[in-house]
């Protein structure tokens, strides 16, 4: 198997952590080349290319064959209940901060110096802060003590809400979920998320240099 990665994409980290949690699954990892979308019609990032030739995208997708396929417990845990928690956290994590670190994503690209267009993606981030601050595990991982898929959907998305969010419009808005705050504490020394964090955020720093150079 094959998979189109990008060490920056909060998505792509997402797969990559699962391969980390699942004892270190020898995936090759390759940048997407300059006709990806003749590849990957969808042409997001990650795209998970089979031996057979299938390509799957979306990294929930992904992660959940990957789930299946690879040796080692399932990282949507054992119990009913657990695994209720783990898939509610992931679709939080999916419907309401996925969709604003799209657009995010979209303006860094396109128009990076637009703080008053960053600014108006803050009230969507923080509501979905609000939700998931609900229901995030009092302790432990994100759905429970456990380490599992929701942990590596959440984390990534937090590592550009905590760490690089506030430098642009201006205000941590992770400070105001106490529950979730505590959560990302715990998570970013967690011996499988913290390595795959560190990937990210060295691929943040190496775009800021880029983009400083530009201007």
């Amino acid at each position: 198997m094959k998979l189109y990665n990008n060490d920056g994409s909060p998505f792509a980290a997402r797969v990559r952590m699962l391969l980390r949690a699942k004892g270190g699954a020898q995936i090759e990892l390759v940048k997407p080349p300059k006709d990806f979308r003749s590849i990957a019609p969808i042409g997001k990032i990650p795209a998970l290319l089979l031996d057979d030739g299938t390509l799957l995208p979306e990294s929930e997708v992904i992660c959940g064959y990957l789930d299946t396929v690879l040796g080692g417990p399932s990282l949507y845990l054992d119990t009913p209940q657990a695994r209720a928690r783990v898939t509610l956290m992931v679709r939080l994590s999916d419907l309401y901060l996925a969709p604003p670190l799209h657009d995010f994503f979209v303006l860094l690209f396109t128009d990076p110096g637009n703080r008053e267009a960053l600014e108006a993606l803050t009230p969507a981030f923080a509501r979905g802060l609000k939700f998931l601050d609900i229901y995030v595990a009092k302790d432990g991982c994100a759905a429970e003590a456990r380490f599992s898929q929701a942990d590596c959907a959440l984390s990534p998305m937090l590592f550009y809400v905590d760490e690089v969010l506030p430098g642009l419009i201006g205000q941590t808005l992770l400070e105001k979920r106490p529950m979730l705050s505590a959560y990302w504490q715990r998570i970013k020394a967690h011996p499988v998320a913290a390595p795959v964090l560190d990937e990210v955020r060295t691929s943040w720093r190496s775009y800021q240099q880029k983009l400083q150079a530009t201007q």
